[in-house]
């Protein structure tokens, strides 16, 4: 059982931590994940502060449906390559100098946006506020830095997941902060002022991530690229001095002995051997040598290394499958939450702000199912280690699409469709959870190109996804009759033929699983 109130934190041989302090702030591994989703979640929360109230704004400036669904797609579309481009980035520069640069350049234009006039100068500006959709590619290579691999699931599902809620959260605030401006000036004045809200928060937590954290638990990114830099001209500095002739692989071998050791602070922290290396996952990493020195090596990548690398880990299967996966999840969530209040508007002729809190539900889920699911990838890898990943991954994507299927023959109820709705939403989210509970297995080395690509993967589906709402306009019971079954038939097949580390969904069952 994962402890997540543990009294100490727990540390593998290279300083990621196996348990969880949530209760506490304590540096560097729990500061980190908490600005880590602190970070996502508010960045994700100015990324959607228009459709909550995109109704009065269209009201005041005569925009059509058809420029609102344009303007839901711009949001997206971007993000697909910001996040190609976030993820060499990552791990070059590190996830937290990264991090607080796109919420700095996200929050600008999302601050300006009461200075629109028109349908075309929203499309414009939601497409560069979209670029806030890739801070999730830090989040995760942040956690990724910080957490063992037997915990990643639940760590990486922990914060993308209390991130995402900011979808739900905008809900909730936008209206009611257009609400109370409005109570003292009109509608014109109050949907302009409102967004400055979302800006200035996003900037404060930009602040944070820069000047109150770290990157790893032995330090700053690029001061550690710069020690390994200084290391590497004292060795062969050495090795030409001396007339014996060296064995390299002890020399490399000690140097990161000496760098993987973590500082354990006495009361707080303790040691745990093996943990890195251990049978929760055969073969995931084989140790300092096969992890921490090419890590290294990636803070010090040319372009052109860092180029051919990603169309590299671009073809790889596993990746091919997980995009489709991540699409069928992430994008899904991004599209229904660009509709999610039109639709009980619409179907159940209910007002603005009533659709938008109801709508609020299926984003604030993200507070547990988005966990659940990694928890639940964490779980099945401690019986059949990267089989039960697989296993974990396809239960929730069956169970996606069921409840999406379901959803759409249930508008026509009111209380029906909003129970429905929570359950497909908790699905939805879950799949996104157990995917990242896969990704950092599927190539260790390249985890924030494959980051990168699996999360630009997720905006490809959202931005599919919106124009299929899009072309479907109004037969929301068509739309997600047609998400649901996606995702039922992606997730049968791709977790069929899926293999990650030569695990396949099926070692489950024939005891292939711990070989």
């Amino acid at each position: 059982m994962i402890q997540v109130f543990a009294k100490r934190l727990l540390l593998d041989q290279h300083g990621k931590a196996t348990n969880f302090r949530l209760h506490t702030l304590q540096f560097p591994h729990m500061r980190a994940l908490h600005l880590a989703w602190l970070s996502f979640m508010v960045a994700f929360m100015s990324w959607y502060a228009i459709p909550p109230i995109v109704y009065h704004i269209a009201e005041d400036l005569g925009i059509s449906s058809v420029e609102i669904y344009d303007s839901n797609m711009a949001a997206v579309s971007i993000t697909i390559v910001a996040r190609l481009v976030v993820g060499p980035l990552c791990e070059r520069y590190g996830p937290r100098r990264v991090m607080a640069l796109i919420l700095v350049c996200g929050s600008i234009p999302c601050g300006m946006t009461g200075l629109i006039t028109n349908g075309a100068g929203l499309i414009g500006l939601r497409c560069v506020i979209g670029i806030l959709g890739a801070t999730f590619v830090p989040c995760q290579f942040w956690t990724t830095q910080m957490f063992a691999p037997s915990v990643l699931g639940t760590a990486n599902a922990m914060s993308a997941g209390w991130g995402n809620m900011g979808a739900g959260i905008t809900y909730l605030l936008m209206p009611a902060i257009y609400d109370g401006i409005l109570s003292h000036t009109t509608n014109a004045i109050a949907w302009r002022t409102t967004f400055i809200i979302p800006c200035c928060i996003c900037l404060l937590v930009a602040g944070l991530d820069f000047f109150c954290a770290t990157d790893t638990p032995h330090g700053d990114w690029l001061k550690l690229r710069g020690s390994e830099q200084d290391s590497s001209n004292a060795s062969s500095s050495e090795v030409s001095s001396t007339d014996e002739n060296p064995d390299p692989k002890a020399e490399k071998g000690q140097q990161h002995v000496v760098a993987a050791n973590p500082v354990v602070s006495e009361g707080t922290v303790s040691l745990e051997k093996g943990a890195f290396t251990g049978v929760e996952e055969k073969g995931a990493f084989t140790g300092v040598e096969d992890s921490e020195s090419l890590q290294d090596v990636k803070r010090n990548e040319s372009i052109k290394d860092a180029f051919f690398g990603f169309l590299c880990v671009l073809c790889k299967p596993a990746v091919l499958i997980m995009i489709v996966h991540y699409a069928c999840s992430f994008g899904t969530e991004l599209a229904v939450d660009n509709v999610i209040g039109q639709v009980f508007r619409e179907q159940f002729a209910l007002d603005n702000s009533t659709a938008s809190y109801i709508g609020s539900i299926f984003g604030l889920l993200n507070i547990v199912s988005r966990l659940s699911g990694g928890l639940f990838s964490d779980y099945l890898a401690k019986r059949y280690y990267l089989s039960g990943r697989i296993l974990a991954h396809c239960i929730c994507m069956v169970l996606e699409g069921i409840f999406l299927i379901a959803f759409s023959f249930s508008l026509v109820n009111l209380t029906t469709a909003i129970v429905l709705m929570i359950f497909f939403s908790f699905f939805v989210q879950a799949v996104c959870g157990s995917t990242f509970g896969i990704v950092p297995f599927v190539d260790p080395l390249n985890n924030g190109k494959v980051m990168g690509i699996v999360g630009a993967g997720g905006n490809l589906g959202g931005l599919i996804f919106n124009l299929m709402f899009r072309e479907f306009s109004s037969n929301f019971e068509s739309a997600f009759l047609c998400l649901g079954c996606i995702a039922l038939g992606t997730g049968l097949i791709g977790n069929a033929i899926l293999r990650v580390q030569g695990k396949m969904i099926w070692h489950c069952f024939n005891g292939k699983h711990a070989a």
